[in-house]
């Protein structure tokens, strides 16, 4: 009970951190000034929209379930580790290991230009994640709301994160002989 209530102050402590961060550097316009403000700024408010969008999921009742009697996060009927799931991870394991070769034959045999490449290669990555958070890390038992709230903030870093180094990665190319 005790590290639960520590866990939950701590997620609004960090909450409010990441609003009142967020609030400051649009207040002072020092959001535009440099690519580390706005990199700050967007990653403030995600944790706050996170924090809060959590706390707001695990203690507003009608959030926390999902249009029946037991709470979201309550476990399934059919507990995810059964003998009934083991043909579903077989097959899981056999669709990953042949995307996994597909990868690497496209790795060493180049069928298209290096942009192409690349976005297939990365499709075919994302392709593996989510059947791997969907199966193994039974995303697919949870409530949607939850898996919202943790999906679209993590979309939303890698997207920050993808504007943050792509320009030094368009400098390196230009500092090449």
């Amino acid at each position: 009970m005790l590290l639960s209530l520590i866990g939950y102050l701590f997620c609004l402590a960090l909450g409010a951190w990441g609003f009142v961060t967020t609030g400051q550097l649009l207040a002072s316009g020092a959001i535009t000034a440099t690519l580390d403000n706005l990199f700050l700024a967007l990653f403030a408010a995600l944790m706050g929209v996170t924090c809060f969008g959590y706390l707001a999921w695990r203690f507003y009742p009608a959030l926390a379930t999902s249009g029946t009697a037991a709470p979201a996060f309550a476990l399934p009927e059919d507990p995810p580790y059964t003998d009934a799931h083991l043909p579903l991870f077989n097959k899981i394991w056999i669709g990953l290991l042949v995307l996994t070769a597909i990868e690497v034959v496209l790795a060493y045999v180049q069928i298209a230009g290096l942009l192409i490449m690349l976005g297939i290669l990365l499709v075919l990555s994302l392709v593996k994640a989510g059947m791997i958070m969907s199966t193994f890390m039974h995303l697919q038992f949870d409530n949607k709301l939850l898996a919202l709230i943790v999906v679209i903030p993590a979309v939303g870093c890698i997207l920050i994160m993808c504007g943050y180094f792509f320009p030094d990665s368009f400098r390196l190319v230009d500092l090449r002989p």
